[in-house]
């Protein structure tokens, strides 16, 4: 069959165009898909300049909250010289003062101080102890809310400080430092805090370490072993170094009992509250934000990059935020603007003694918070909104021993391990009989223990069972140290359990101590030559018990003759 050439001739045509149809249509999608991508691309970039712009400007306004809060402070000092020429005008005696600050200073210079000073001439860490142009730390109310303050005027003046040439930074990182019972980790936390800043990091970071001790020598010796540690940060300012005058603190022996806590917990927690104040009331001059920390953590790499990104966010979702968590446990890895130091200072100085420095920022959030008419559910709520927390904890707790001494802290440990189940030592006293009424375990015998090859494991002590030490010939104990429990088994502890000593000549044992409620027993003795030293347990017990530490010290004086 034969096509006609009109029909022939539109096939054709039908044929040729197709091809063109399908070209023209897979440019137009082209064409739509490119114009779509360029305006999405176009808004995400400008969305993103936006968000940045935000955070700068949120930025900007914690600074000037900083600064408004530096200048309040500015005209107190105002006012208060204007208070001091209206009443020392015609009575000027300048150099009385100074002969007070030179008095006040000797006073304070020991002559093995003196000494060890004089071998570290030239150096920061020397310079340290000359605080006279040292402004007093300025805390409102402080001598109402802290009465023994007004014992010394020399209260609030640091004792020793250690400082480059920085004057401000974007954070302040707060390390406070105390003697502590086994091991210090103040050089482990300082390395990792530097080793995990970038060098955009350091520029605008200081780390202010305080020294809690009113032992001014222990506080230089610190301070220079900071200093051979991180020459080059202490020299370019990333480290400082501040004690107190021991004028700082009451006298702990006469504190109230609170919380149905012993009086070596409320102590320590006194003193640690005492402490935290002292350091904010410091740095609050000195950087827009304050970080807490403690003495015995590690922090992610890039830490401060972390923290910044994320505070410049929530203080653009959620300016009214109180204090950041970049830690999930206790009070470290707390975040909080400078300017807001000023309130919760003059919080912990009205509570100082009524609670631990974790519990307190959980009390003052709940008072900023909520009112009476909140339930406990719109509470926690109202808290949370002021509270952001980080997606991750930034900071972790590497110590096995707190700073109070005796108590032990469970803690993961990924980096250091788990820590020591017992610690030995190898110079106690020779002994010619060891026997004990609490049943051992193999392998965890009170002899191996006493000689320091393992830690003493028992059953369930009972009332009235003994654990003794009989010495070889008569000795003058100066110290002696029990230690109960350890990392792997807290609970495993003498409770309800007296340390008794058998002097010679004498036929019944005489009471120098007890365990304490984390298990040590602890004490100076002054009772001459003993023949004996034991444990009595006066108190059945639930659990096992665990003697982790053996130490006798003998005495070196005449008694050990």
């Amino acid at each position: 069959m034969v096509l006609p050439n009109s029909t022939m001739g539109r096939a054709l045509t039908s044929r040729f165009l197709a091809p063109r149809k399908k070209i023209a249509a897979c440019l137009l999608l082209l064409l739509f898909v490119v114009f779509t991508i360029v305006i999405f691309t176009s808004a995400s970039a400008r969305l993103q300049r936006e968000e940045h712009m935000e955070e700068m400007i949120a930025e900007m306004q914690s600074h000037l909250q900083f600064l408004e809060a530096q200048y309040r402070g500015r005209q107190e000092d105002v006012i208060s010289l204007q208070a001091k020429v209206f009443s020392d005008r015609g009575n000027s005696t300048p150099n009385h003062v100074t002969a007070q600050e030179a008095a006040h200073l000797a006073a304070t210079m020991t002559p093995a101080l003196t000494a060890l000073l004089k071998n570290m001439t030239g150096t920061r860490t020397a310079a340290g102890i000359h605080t006279k142009n040292l402004q007093q730390l300025r805390t409102p109310f402080v001598y109402q809310l802290l009465p023994h303050l007004m014992n010394s005027p020399y209260s609030l003046k640091p004792a020793f400080h250690m400082r480059g040439g920085r004057s401000f930074s974007y954070i302040v990182v707060g390390v406070p430092t105390v003697k502590r019972d086994k091991e210090s980790y103040l050089i482990v936390t300082l390395t990792n805090l530097i080793t995990g800043l970038t060098p955009a990091d350091v520029n605008d970071t200081l780390i202010v370490v305080m020294v809690g001790e009113p032992d001014l020598e222990y506080v230089v010796n610190t301070a220079r072993t900071i200093e051979i540690a991180f020459p080059k940060q202490v020299e370019n300012g990333l480290i400082e170094v501040i004690a107190p005058s021991g004028a700082y603190y009451p006298n702990f022996e006469t504190l109230p009992v609170t919380l149905g806590d012993s009086h070596k917990r409320v102590k320590w927690r006194t003193k640690q509250n005492l402490d935290t104040i002292y350091l904010m009331a410091y740095a609050q001059s000195k950087g827009t934000f304050y970080l807490m920390l403690e003495d015995d953590v590690i922090a992610k790499k890039n830490y401060i990059q972390e923290i910044k990104r994320y505070t410049a966010s929530t203080t653009v979702a959620n300016p009214q935020w109180l204090f950041i968590e970049y830690c999930h446990v206790g009070g470290i890895g707390k975040l909080i603007r400078s300017a807001d130091l000023l309130h919760f200072i003059t919080y912990v100085q009205l509570f100082y003694n009524n609670m631990p420095i974790d519990w307190l920022l959980e009390s003052y959030l709940a008072d900023r918070a909520c009112t009476i008419e909140k339930t406990a559910k719109k509470c926690q709520q109202a808290k949370e909104s002021i509270r952001p927390k980080y997606k991750s904890s930034l900071f972790q707790h590497i110590g096995l021993y707190s700073s109070l001494k005796g108590k032990i802290h469970k803690v993961k440990d990924v980096h250091f391990g788990t820590g020591p189940t017992f610690y030995p030592h190898t110079t106690n006293p020779p002994v010619h009989t060891l026997k004990t009424d609490i049943p051992e375990l193999p392998g965890h015998t009170l002899r191996k223990a006493y000689l320091g090859h393992t830690y003493f494991w028992g059953e369930k002590p009972k009332k009235g069972d003994l654990v003794e030490f009989w010495f070889e010939k008569p000795v003058a104990l100066s110290h002696y140290t029990f230690r109960s429990g350890n990392i792997e088994h807290i609970k495993d502890k003498f409770y309800h359990t007296s340390v008794e000593v058998l002097p010679v000549r004498n036929t019944n044992f005489t009471s120098v101590g007890a365990f304490d409620e984390f298990g040590l027993a602890e004490g100076d003795l002054k009772t001459g030559l003993i023949s004996a030293i034991r444990l009595k347990v006066n108190k059945d017990s639930t659990y096992w018990v665990i003697l982790s530490e053996i130490e006798l010290k003998e005495y070196q004086g005449p008694e050990a003759r």
